[in-house]
């Protein structure tokens, strides 16, 4: 019996570490090589040694900005690194069996270049999905997406795989709040926190990203006065790059605003333990929003590109508040939040889903 080959992971963003995670520990459990690639872009790399994977992964390639034609030749770039990466390891005696990323279109292309199956995973159906839907052998989206949307967007039905719930589940179902995170974040950063205060987590939209619209830049400076002048609010702000930190700090120097009340931690933080700890999460970005609203967490959203239909499924159910204009930030609910139970069942569907695909190559 011919054994099975490594499964080839991709990490590019840093809301993949913790979707991976429990899948890459699982196969270790079984006895299933991992070969792990990451891309050195948002606070990825970072995420991953916090995650115990140091040493465990190749970082290949880095964000190339907001520049269509740099965006398009970095893609091109990454992709042939990838493939002469994987191509050296095969040649050594790891053969890999199937390439699985959430997202990585440089994956993608250096799988197909290389004649791997390639699996991929979105749960956004507005970006842009041709590579995707094109060149991966299969693509696993959210049941919530209905089948008329995938078929306007070119993803054939005999190449699509739906999941139930959401892919945040996947590790939330392993979630533990850590008891001494403030602790730890104090004593990493050099502050005192008064958590007397309502605790915000504002995470800035995706300002590289191909869905990303400039309204949503607007309202996360028009947040920045509102939280950062409020004498009851003490706020955490995750930038996504070191230039969109460097933009808020002189955003905050610029219009005077109270620079005691605000946290810009110099690390990275545990997302998961953040949002449960804090009293509200306002974002313009999706994953950091669905894993507060599954946790309980109140939730405004400033994402200003298209809905999605998972978005808008969370709408409906009350778990999201968008926030489309700069008038209507002022509905934001600015009060300490009771620590209850979500409503929200989280089952183990998404992560079963996975194994048992990945267990036919």
């Amino acid at each position: 019996m011919i054994s099975k080959g490594a499964i080839w992971i991709d990490v590019d963003n840093s809301p993949h570490v913790p979707l991976f995670v429990p899948i890459i520990k699982r196969c270790q459990r079984i006895g299933r090589t991992v070969i792990l690639t990451a891309r050195h872009h948002s606070q990825t790399v970072e995420l991953l040694e916090n995650a115990g994977l140091s040493g465990a992964f190749e970082v290949i390639g880095t964000h190339n900005g907001k520049s269509k034609l740099k965006k398009i030749l970095g893609l091109v770039q990454r992709a042939r690194e990838l493939a002469t990466y994987i191509d050296k390891q095969q040649k050594r005696g790891q053969r890999v069996s199937v390439a699985l990323s959430h997202g990585s279109r440089s994956m993608v292309l250096a799988a197909k270049w290389l004649r791997l199956p390639v699996i991929t995973m979105y749960d956004y159906e507005h970006t842009e999905t041709f590579i995707f839907n094109t060149f991966s052998d299969l693509v696993m989206v959210p049941h919530r997406i209905p089948d008329e949307t995938l078929d306007k967007i070119g993803l054939k039905p005999h190449k699509r795989l739906k999941y139930e719930g959401f892919k945040e589940e996947l590790y939330l179902n392993y979630y533990e709040p850590d008891t001494e995170f403030w602790k730890k974040v104090e004593a990493e950063n050099g502050i005192i926190i008064d958590q007397s205060k309502v605790i915000v987590t504002l995470r800035p939209p995706a300002s590289t990203a191909n869905y990303h619209h400039p309204q949503s830049d607007e309202l996360l400076f028009a947040l920045l006065r509102k939280l950062l002048t409020h004498p009851d609010v003490f706020t955490v702000i995750l930038p996504r790059t070191p230039e969109q930190r460097l933009e808020i700090e002189r955003a905050i120097h610029a219009l005077g605003l109270e620079s005691s009340r605000v946290l810009i931690p110099k690390r990275a933080v545990n997302g998961l333990d953040l949002a449960h700890h804090s009293d509200l999460v306002i974002s313009g970005g999706g994953t950091m929003n669905r894993e507060a609203a599954l946790l309980g967490v109140p939730v405004y959203s400033i994402f200003a590109g298209r809905r999605g239909a998972l978005d808008a499924d969370m709408e409906a159910r009350g778990m999201i508040c968008f926030i489309h204009t700069i008038s209507d930030i002022d509905c934001i609910e600015l009060k300490k939040r009771p620590r209850s139970s979500p409503t929200y069942s989280i089952s183990t569907t998404v992560e079963d889903t996975i194994m048992q695909l990945l267990s036919q190559w």
